[in-house]
C-alpha cells in the first residue's frame, strides 16, 4: 500500500492539467530516437554537432521539462499545500509556448537557422517564465515540508538561470554578443539544467515519494538538510568562476553539485534496499537504474570519461528512465484518486473502480523497462565506440521504448475517461 500520510490530496489540480504535460512528453523522446536513426553516428560523435544539440534539447526540453512542469503543478499543492493560481489557464498557455518553442528551437539548432532558433528560444523562455512565476507565487504561500519546499524554490531558481543562460548562448550563436570561453558557458548551462533544475527537484520530490511509493525508511536528516543547499552553492560558485574566466576551477565547483546528487543516489539505493514492501515493481527498477546511471556518470566525470557517454547516462539513464518509472505510479494513482472522488460525489457505489495496476498493467510496464534498458545500453555503447554503426539501432530502440511508454500512458488516460463518463 502507498503511504499517503501528510499529503493534501484534496488540493490537487484537475487531472487534465498534469496529464497534458505527461502525455506530450513521449512523442518528443520518440522524435529524438527517430532523429538518431536518421542522423547516424554524427549525432553521438561529438557534443558540439548540430545533430547532438538538437537531440539534447528534444530530450531535455521536450521530454524531461514537460514532465517536470506537470509534476510541479500536481505536486506543489499536494506536497507543499500550495495550489497554483489559475492552474488550468497557466498550464495550457505555458505548455503551448513550451511545446512550440521546443520544436522551433530544435529545428533551429539542427539547421543552424537564425529565425527558428531565436523564435524557439523566446517561446520556451516565455512558457517557462509564466509557469515559473506562477509556481513561485504559490510557493510563497506554502506550508509543506521545509526541505521539499526549499528544493522546489531552488529548482525554480535554477530553471530561471538555465533559461537566462540559454538565451545568452543563443544570442552568442547569432553573433549578437561575444562570450569568452564559450564551452565553459555551455557547461554552465548544462549544469544548471541537469543538476539544478532537474537534480534539485528530483532530490526534493524524492524525499517524499520514495518513502511513500516504496515504503522505505525516511531519508537521513543530514542529507535532507545539506544536499540541496550544497548543490545549489556549488552551482553558484561555478557560475562566479565562469564569469571571472576561471573555467577549470569552475568545473570543480560544479562538481560539488554532482557529488551531492551522487550522495542522494547512494542513499536512495540504500533506502530502497531496506524497504518494508518486498515487491520489486517497475517503478523501483527505473529508480534503481537511474541512480546507478547517476553514479556511473559521476565516476566517469572524475576519471575524465567521454562527455557524450556522461550525457547519455544523465539525459537518457536518469532524465528519461526515472520520470518513466514515476509516471507508472503517478498516472494510475491520480486516475484512481479522481475516480474515487467522482464515485463519492455521485454516490455510485455500484460501479467498480480498477486498482492501480488496472490502469497500467505491471507486465506491460516491465516490458517497457526492458526496452528502455536495451536502448540505454545501445546508446552508451555507441558513445564508447563511435563510428561502429550502433547509433541507428540505438535510435530505433529509444523510439520503441518511449513510444511504448506513450502507448501505456495513453491507455491509462483513456481508461480513466471511459470510467469517468459513467458517473
Amino acid at each position: 500500500m502507498l503511504n499517503t500520510a501528510g499529503l493534501r490530496l484534496d488540493q490537487a489540480p484537475p487531472i487534465t492539467v498534469p496529464f497534458a504535460f505527461f502525455l506530450a512528453a513521449p512523442p518528443f523522446a520518440v522524435a529524438a530516437g527517430l532523429w538518431l536513426t536518421w542522423a547516424g553516428d554524427a549525432a553521438l560523435a561529438s557534443r558540439w554537432t548540430p545533430q547532438t544539440l538538437a537531440l539534447t534539447h528534444l530530450i531535455a526540453l521536450g521530454f524531461l521539462t514537460q514532465i517536470l512542469c506537470g509534476a510541479l503543478l500536481q505536486l506543489l499543492p499536494v506536497l507543499a499545500g500550495a495550489p497554483v493560481p489559475r492552474v488550468i489557464a497557466v498550464g495550457r498557455t505555458a505548455q503551448a509556448l513550451l511545446t512550440t518553442g521546443t520544436v522551433l528551437l530544435c529545428a533551429g539548432l539542427a539547421q543552424g537557422s537564425g529565425v527558428p532558433l531565436t523564435g524557439g528560444a523566446l517561446g520556451v523562455a516565455a512558457g517557462l517564465a509564466l509557469l515559473g512565476a506562477t509556481v513561485a507565487l504559490a510557493l510563497t504561500r506554502s506550508r509543506g515540508v521545509a526541505d521539499t519546499r526549499l528544493a522546489m524554490a531552488l529548482g525554480l531558481s535554477a530553471l530561471a538561470i538555465t533559461v537566462a543562460l540559454g538565451l545568452v548562448l543563443v544570442a552568442a550563436l547569432q553573433g549578437c554578443v561575444h562570450l569568452t570561453g564559450f564551452p565553459d558557458w555551455v557547461d554552465l548551462h548544462l549544469s544548471w539544467s541537469l543538476l539544478g533544475w532537474a537534480g534539485l527537484l528530483i532530490m526534493g520530490v524524492g524525499y517524499q515519494v520514495v518513502p511513500m511509493f516504496h515504503v522505505t525508511p525516511p531519508y537521513p536528516a543530514w542529507l535532507r538538510a545539506a544536499a540541496v543547499p550544497l548543490a545549489a552553492g556549488g552551482l553558484v560558485a561555478g557560475s562566479v568562476l565562469t564569469l571571472t574566466g576561471q573555467g577549470a576551477q569552475a568545473n570543480w565547483a560544479l562538481g560539488l553539485a554532482g557529488v551531492c546528487f551522487a550522495a542522494f543516489a547512494v542513499t536512495t539505493l540504500d533506502r530502497q534496499r531496506r524497504r518494508d514492501r518486498p515487491i520489486l515493481d517497475t517503478t523501483l527498477l527505473h529508480w534503481r537504474s537511474a541512480m546507478v546511471c547517476a553514479l556511473a556518470a559521476a565516476v566517469l566525470w572524475l576519471v575524465g570519461g567521454r562527455a557524450e557517454t556522461i550525457g547519455v547516462l544523465l539525459l537518457v539513464g536518469v532524465g528519461v528512465g526515472l520520470p518513466s518509472g514515476m509516471l507508472f505510479k503517478i498516472m494510475p494513482f491520480l486516475s484512481w484518486f479522481h475516480l474515487q472522488h467522482r464515485q463519492l460525489a455521485a454516490r455510485r457505489f455500484d460501479l467498480r473502480i480498477p486498482h492501480m495496476h488496472g490502469f497500467v498493467p505491471e507486465a506491460r510496464a516491465r516490458l517497457q523497462f526492458w526496452l528502455h534498458l536495451g536502448a540505454l545500453g545501445l546508446l552508451v555503447a555507441a558513445t564508447i565506440a563511435p563510428g561502429h554503426g550502433l547509433t541507428r539501432p540505438a535510435g530505433v530502440a529509444l523510439a520503441a521504448a518511449t513510444g511504448y511508454l506513450g502507448v501505456l500512458l495513453g491507455q491509462c488516460y483513456l481508461r480513466y475517461r471511459a470510467i469517468a463518463r459513467r458517473f
